[in-house]
C-alpha cells in the first residue's frame, strides 16, 4: 500500500474559489490507498502528494497538489459526489490524463 497525504479543509461560511481557500482549521493525515496506475506511481515517485478537500452533505470539493524537486503542480478544484470521493479520492480529484502527464515530468 502506498501512502497519500490528505489535507481536509474546514471552510469559513463555505467560501471557496479557485485561487484561495478561507480556512479556519487545517489538519494533515496520511492514508493508505489502493488506487492503481497512474495514481499509485505518482504517489510513489513524487516527494509529496497532497489531497486537499472540504465536504458538505452532498459534495466534496477537492484538488491534488504534486510536489517534487523538478515539479510543482497545484491542481484545480473539482466538485465530486461524497460517494465517489470516498471510493477513489485520487481519481475523483485528479483526472487520469493529468496524472499521466505529471508522471512524465517526474
Amino acid at each position: 500500500m502506498n501512502k497519500l497525504l490528505i489535507l481536509p479543509i474546514l471552510l469559513t461560511a463555505n467560501i471557496l474559489s479557485t485561487n484561495m481557500v478561507h480556512a479556519t482549521e487545517s489538519q494533515q493525515e496520511t492514508i493508505n490507498t489502493a488506487e492503481g496506475y497512474p495514481y499509485k506511481n505518482l504517489i510513489m515517485w513524487a516527494d509529496k502528494v497532497e489531497l486537499i478537500y472540504s465536504n458538505n452533505n452532498e459534495n466534496t470539493v477537492c484538488r491534488v497538489n504534486v510536489l517534487s524537486d523538478n515539479l510543482t503542480h497545484k491542481g484545480i478544484n473539482r466538485t465530486v459526489s461524497n460517494n465517489k470521493f470516498k471510493k477513489t479520492p485520487m481519481a475523483a480529484c485528479l483526472t487520469r490524463d493529468t496524472a499521466k502527464q505529471l508522471l512524465t515530468k517526474l
